[in-house]
């Protein structure tokens, strides 16, 4: 098989699909398919087939344990899904950067591009030492690494953060094989001086299992300067905070806790909708992004949800019947649960003036229908980011903090 000729059988299975009888087996196949291929494919920065494949697999996914199969209008949306797949794939197929390694049996070794790539990229990464003997070790659970070419701050802070249970294992330098290290370990955090994120950046790139570990992992990232461009280039690398140096240390061990805690528990999102097959697309979409979501159908209900549910964000559909956006929007503002939570309003409504009106009321976001999965993930996560941020800025945090 070539490189695209997964993605092609895959294609002609989902046509198979939406033209015969509904097959619910052949349905999970698809899905399953689906998600599979579409992660290489990000990974080869071919971020539009991959967002097409996802959004099919994603609606597809609500359907694909169903005896019955989708009514008449669902299955015409899953051909414009489909559509969007055969388009991004015809695109893909007429260029020359066919450099996607999709999962068969003949494509374990990188292509030669890749690795002259890599050289052009980042030589002196390329050719990095061997790794500090510390690094070729196990770390202990709860370890927090920092890279401290001074070797002057990692002691006090580690200090701090042993007293809440935390590990700080320092290391002079960051390097590719560290990086390796750090992918393979189960670390918990990384603190990096801001002269490093350029290396880090460059690491990212070089190798895309160091991109999985920096999701699970909290990036920390310390300076003496505060200059605006050193916070937005943290910000770009995806960074969980940024501190200035000399700080108080407890205080900075206090926040770092905290947002590794944070990154233990999942973004929860609440969906307000009355129609049950938008609900299941959105959760589905959510639920492949790590959130954890609760689904309600009818609006009447979401205020007693409150009592044993709380979003760090709120998707709200704008028409229903009982209860509409815009009232139930007043009353989460009224709630001392909700007064600050996000609230992402969505609708089919195009109508600049009633955007206008739903920001007014106090929503944050206003999404339009049908909604792209990549979009809606970044709109929920955003949202749910700064959700946990304030909730952190507005904590007070007087009495010394509990073993994790």
């Amino acid at each position: 098989m070539t490189d695209l000729e997964p993605l092609k059988q895959l294609e002609a299975d989902a046509r198979k699909l939406l033209a015969v009888p509904w097959d619910m087996d052949l349905a999970e196949r698809v899905c399953v398919t689906a998600e599979e291929l579409a992660e290489p494919l990000n990974d080869a920065r071919h971020s539009s087939l991959a967002e097409a494949v996802l959004g099919f697999a994603a609606y597809l996914s609500a359907f694909a344990d169903s005896r019955v199969g989708p009514v008449d209008a669902n299955r015409l949306q899953l051909v414009a899904l489909l559509d969007s797949v055969s388009e991004q794939l015809q695109r893909l197929e007429t260029s020359s950067a066919l450099d996607i390694i999709l999962p068969t049996p003949d494509s374990a070794e990188p292509t030669p591009a890749a690795v002259e790539s890599a050289a052009v990229v980042a030589p002196a990464v390329h050719k990095a030492p061997d790794p500090e003997p510390a690094a070729e070790a196990i770390p202990p659970p709860n370890t927090i690494i920092f890279i401290d070419p001074t070797g002057r701050d990692a002691g006090t802070l580690g200090l701090a953060l042993e007293d809440v249970g935390y590990v700080v294992q320092p290391l002079l330098r960051l390097d590719r094989q560290t990086a390796q290290w750090l992918a393979r370990t189960e670390v918990k955090g990384l603190i990096l001086p801001a002269a490093a994120l350029d290396v880090w950046d460059k690491l990212l790139q070089l190798d895309p299992s160091l991109d999985q570990a920096r999701r699970r992992i909290g990036l920390f990232v310390v300076s003496r300067s505060d200059e605006p461009r050193l916070r937005l280039k943290a910000g770009q690398a995806g960074a969980d905070g940024f501190f200035v140096l000399p700080a108080d240390v407890d205080a900075l061990a206090v926040e770092i806790v905290e947002v590794l805690r944070d990154r233990l528990d999942p973004y929860r999102a609440l969906i307000i909708d009355d129609d049950s097959s938008m609900t299941m697309v959105v959760e589905s979409v959510l639920k492949r992004s790590g959130m954890e979501s609760r689904v309600i159908n009818d609006p009447t209900q979401a205020l007693s949800t409150l009592e044993n549910f709380v979003p760090d964000v709120i998707l709200l559909d704008l028409h229903m019947p009982g209860l509409n956006g815009l009232e139930l929007l007043s009353l989460f503002r009224a709630h001392p649960k909700t007064a600050f939570t996000p609230v992402v309003l969505i609708s089919g409504d195009e109508d600049q003036e009633r955007r206008f009106e739903t920001l007014t009321a106090g929503g944050d976001d206003y999404l339009i229908k049908p909604l792209r999965p990549k979009h809606l993930v970044a709109a929920v996560t955003g949202r749910a980011q700064r959700s946990r941020w304030l909730r952190r800025a507005l904590r007070h945090t007087t009495t010394p903090l509990p073993p994790p």
